[in-house]
């Protein structure tokens, strides 16, 4: 049912126009009624808008004229039909010049009203229907740049970082670039929900429907505070993390915590479930970022639905600083080069045997070296993921290391682990690594990748890495990458209604122009035209 609004300053000609046609058989509703345009703008301000206006010209205070100029600016979806006598031909000729194109002459013929409302019904159908696809566009895009923001942020907690450049850009593609500006203060926390004993019962599924309500509403209230990037790994659905943009060091006053108070309540009153939440440390800077992840799930470690444990521990905090870059190049070097003398003596140099130093510090320590361990696995390790899963659990069960001499047995052990990993891939044959290496392109293609990159990353030099990836791939690097980049294109543009410029993001192009363009190199026709293909042949 389409609504109407029906401005004319004499009542009986509107009461006139009501007896004319049975409007709800037409499929209308004459919702409101004013005698002058000034009243019919109260209305469009107040009430939920009408489909259609339909105004006399001719009014007192505000006329017809005036009204459908301010319908235009300010409600331009919705119709106006305006109501006119034979002699208001200059007015009826203004109407048509701000777009108006149907009129009623008075007195109003039945006939003719029904026709024109037969018409506009059809029109206004078909505009709700492109109405609803715009929407649907709008909250698939959304959904698609959501997945790549929480994607990224994941990547950079638990891979190899790329380049801080190459990160930023991509934040810059992503509509993230609040997070691109150097030197930020941020924090991170993690929230787990729990399932209360007998909650489910024998319904297994509906657990995944408590875990999808359970991270819409973390992902609801994230966006309502504004500054809070929520971030997720699907193998953990019952597990949520949220970046927090802090202002500067003063402002780490209590907001995660009260925001975290506020989640888990409203998780407890709509859901009925159970959460325990970990608090990470503040840190600077997106080099960081691992070491914030880190302090906030060893927080949770130490959490109970119903104390909320926050990182805050002097020597705590000072390890945490020492773990820079820079060390963290170094052991993932020393694995790599299969040097567990080199890793060793970085590991002792950490864990040192001052009396003073709380087990929370070790802990932390062997958190943080694990997670490095989870990047370089993923890196070298094919087939399965087997290792990559026992590193996982072992980075879940780090809390129940109870001595340094422990946490080195454990460190040393999973070294060698990962070493024998790298050993089959890097050192195991040309082709082996190439493999490898086309697994991570695969992954990141929407990335800037080079090859200058890649071969630092894999510990070759570029002009072997070129010739090893062509006699491996086929075709050359170059050509790989933008294989992958126009076979995602080629799906995106036939299985959804993104816009060009969406899509550009989603598979890596900076702009949309350079991606029409690489786009018609390569399919010999412009990303407009193959979609019109696709959508004819349907």
């Amino acid at each position: 049912m389409f609504r109407v609004l029906l401005v004319d300053d004499e009542a009986g000609v509107r009461n006139s126009i009501k007896a004319k046609i049975n409007w709800e058989a037409a499929g209308f509703r004459i919702e409101y009624e004013a005698s002058n345009g000034e009243e019919a703008l109260r209305i469009l301000n107040s009430q939920p808008l009408p489909d259609l206006v339909m105004t006399d010209i001719r009014m007192p205070q505000m006329d017809g004229i005036a009204l459908i100029k301010a319908c235009k600016e300010r409600y331009p979806l919705v119709r106006t039909v305006v109501l006119s006598g034979y002699s208001d031909f200059e007015y009826t000729k203004a109407a048509i010049q701000l777009g108006v194109k149907d009129y009623l002459l008075k007195p109003v013929v039945r006939s003719e009203l029904s026709d024109l409302l037969s018409k506009l019904a059809l029109e206004l159908e078909e505009d709700r229907h492109q109405q609803q696809r715009k929407q649907m566009d709008r909250i698939q895009s959304r959904q698609q740049l959501q997945i790549l923001q929480e994607q990224l942020l994941l990547q950079l907690v638990n891979n190899e970082m790329f380049s801080l450049a190459a990160v930023k850009e991509r934040m810059y593609q992503l509509q993230l670039s609040s997070l691109a500006v150097d030197n930020l203060y941020m924090q991170v926390v993690t929230l787990e929900m729990r399932i209360p004993q007998g909650r489910i019962g024998e319904w297994h599924d509906r657990k995944d429907l408590l875990q999808l309500s359970f991270q819409m509403m973390g992902r609801e209230m994230a966006e309502k505070e504004g500054r809070i990037f929520p971030f997720q790994d699907v193998s953990q659905p019952a597990m949520l993390h949220f970046l927090f943009l802090l202002d500067d060091t003063k402002a780490l006053d209590g907001f995660a915590a009260r925001f975290v108070r506020e989640l888990k309540r409203k998780i407890k009153q709509y859901l009925r479930l159970d959460s325990a939440a970990g608090i990470g440390e503040p840190f600077q800077g997106l080099n960081r970022i691992k070491n914030g992840y880190a302090s906030s799930m060893l927080s949770w470690s130490q959490s109970t639905i119903e104390e909320t444990a926050v990182s805050g521990d002097k020597r705590t905090l000072e390890l945490t600083n020492a773990f820079t870059p820079e060390l963290e190049r170094k052991l993932m070097l020393a694995i790599e080069n299969l040097d567990i003398r080199a890793f060793t003596r970085q590991v002792h140099a950490l864990f040192t045997t001052d009396r003073d130093t709380p087990m929370m510090s070790f802990t932390f320590m062997t958190f943080r070296i694990i997670l490095l361990f989870i990047a370089i696995a993923k890196k070298f390790e094919l087939g399965n993921s087997s290792l990559q899963k026992h590193l996982f659990h072992c980075q879940m069960t780090v809390w129940d290391h109870r001595s340094r001499e422990q946490v080195l047995e454990q460190l040393d052990e999973l070294a060698h682990l990962v070493m024998d990993e790298v050993k089959k891939t890097r050192f195991a044959g040309g082709q082996t690594l190439a493999e490898a290496i086309r697994k991570y392109v695969d992954e990141n293609f929407s990335y800037e990748l080079t090859l200058s990159s890649l071969a630092e990353m894999f510990h070759l030099n570029e002009t072997y890495l070129s010739g090893l990836f062509k006699q491996n791939a086929g075709i050359t690097f170059s050509d790989y990458v933008t294989k992958l980049r126009m076979t995602k294109a080629e799906q995106l543009l036939g299985e959804s209604g993104l816009k060009l410029t969406d899509i550009a993001t989603l598979v890596g192009y900076s702009s949309s122009s350079y991606f029409s363009t690489s786009f018609k190199k390569y399919y010999g026709m412009s990303p407009k035209e193959y979609r019109e293909q696709v959508i004819n042949k349907k």
